[in-house]
This record gives C-alpha cells, sequence and structure tokens, in this order.
C-alpha cells in the first residue's frame, strides 16, 4: 500500500502536476488523521469497556457486602427487641425480680460489623473517579460513614457501662451463681434492695441504650435497600 501511494506521489511530480500532487499531499494527511483519529476512538471505546466492567466488579462485591451487612443488622435487631422485652419485665416487676434471661441478655451485646473490604479497595483503587454519577458516590459514602458511626457507638457503649456493669456483676457471687444455675435451678431471683439500687440503672440504661440502636439499626435497612437499588440500576 505504502509503494502504491509512493508511485502516485512519483508520477505526479515527474510529470509536473503540481496542483494535483498538493491535493494528493492534502488528502494523504487527511487519511493519515482519519486514521489517528479511529484508532484513538477504538482505543477510547476499549479503554470505557475496560472501566465499565471494573465498575460493575467492585459495584457486585459491593452488592454482596451489603446482603451480608444486612443479614448482620437484621440479627442485631432481633437481639435488641427481645433484650428491651426481657429488661422491660424486670423494670415492670419494680426492680425487686430478676429473671435469669433478663440477666444472661443483659450481659451481651450483639454487635454490628461492617462489611466495608470492597469499600476500603474502592478507595485505594480510585474507583471512585471512574464512577460519573455523582448520587452514586454520595450514597456508597454517605452509607459506609453512618454504619461506621453506629458501629463506633457500640464500642464506646461496649468499653463504658457494660464494663462497669459486668465488674459490678462478678464481684456478687449470688448472682453470678444464679446465671450459671449454680444451686438454684429456678429461673428468677428476688434481688435485695442493695443489689436493686446498684443494677437497675445499668437495665435501665441497657434497655433505652438498645432502643435507640433499633432506631439506628432501622435507618441501616433502610439505606441498604436505597444504596442496593441505586446499584443495581447504575448497572445495567
Amino acid at each position: 500500500m505504502i509503494k502504491f501511494f509512493r508511485k502516485i506521489r512519483q508520477n505526479l511530480l515527474s510529470e509536473k502536476k503540481y496542483s494535483k500532487y498538493l491535493l494528493y499531499a492534502i488528502g494523504e494527511i487527511l487519511l493519515v488523521v482519519i486514521g489517528i483519529l479511529i484508532a484513538l476512538q477504538l482505543n477510547l471505546k476499549q479503554e470505557n469497556i475496560s472501566n465499565q466492567n471494573k465498575i460493575d466488579k467492585y459495584l457486585s462485591l459491593l452488592l454482596k457486602d451489603l446482603e451480608k451487612d444486612k443479614t448482620g443488622v437484621l440479627k442485631c435487631i432481633e437481639f435488641d427487641s427481645l433484650k428491651v422485652e426481657n429488661i422491660n419485665h424486670y423494670i415492670d416487676s419494680n426492680g425487686l425480680m430478676l429473671n435469669n434471661s433478663t440477666l444472661r441478655f443483659a450481659t451481651f451485646m450483639e454487635n454490628f460489623t461492617i462489611h466495608n473490604t470492597t469499600y476500603n479497595s474502592i478507595q485505594l483503587n480510585n474507583v471512585f473517579e471512574l464512577i460519573k454519577d455523582i448520587e452514586i458516590q454520595k450514597a456508597i459514602s454517605e452509607y459506609y460513614s453512618y454504619a461506621e458511626s453506629v458501629r463506633d457507638f457500640e464500642q464506646l457503649e461496649l468499653n463504658t457501662q457494660y464494663a462497669y456493669f459486668l465488674d459490678n456483676l462478678l464481684k456478687n457471687k449470688r448472682l453470678v451463681q444464679f446465671y450459671h444455675h449454680i444451686n438454684n435451678n429456678d429461673d428468677s431471683i428476688d434481688l435485695t434492695v442493695e443489689e436493686d439500687n446498684l443494677f437497675y440503672g445499668y437495665l435501665v440504661h441497657f434497655r433505652d441504650n438498645s432502643n435507640a440502636e433499633l432506631k439506628r439499626y432501622n435507618t441501616l435497612t433502610i439505606e441498604i435497600e436505597k444504596l442496593n437499588t441505586l446499584l443495581e440500576r447504575y448497572k445495567k
């Protein structure tokens, strides 16, 4: 092909057809430019396809993480609902009758675990720059920011009030034995006034804290559903 065009140029020059040669040269330049533009367009198309595949891969993984988060949140909702119900039984008894299941619920927390491996990878690999939809970027960032605030609140609670409660509980041999059904097979125990004064405040606090957590968990489930819908729509 190159020899063919070279021969045309030589013939035009030898015949001194300079005007035709000029037109030919311009035409050849245009062909080269068009060829470059086509090549650039193809490269851009391939790059866009590659970027979209990368985005789809990360969003698919993100959807799986959200499904795990939703499963964990529902477990937390179930646990805290039962916890509130059991502690209310104690509160309604004027604080003098403690049920074994109430004590057990008081000593445990169902902690929310964020599955954020994909989100961290998205940040690390600058995938946000490839996602052109600002609404998607904002929704992802806001969800994980809120989820982290829920987790951080739980950790703060675990490191403060629960630590004090468990420390006082372990000092009370009678309640520890009741907790483990040692020398007592009853499902409930009458507290002394001193024990009631000590533990009533903790249990009311745990009840109120669980109610507050239930509100946050319900908000999380709503945010998960919203983000799920956005990601599924963007992938299509």
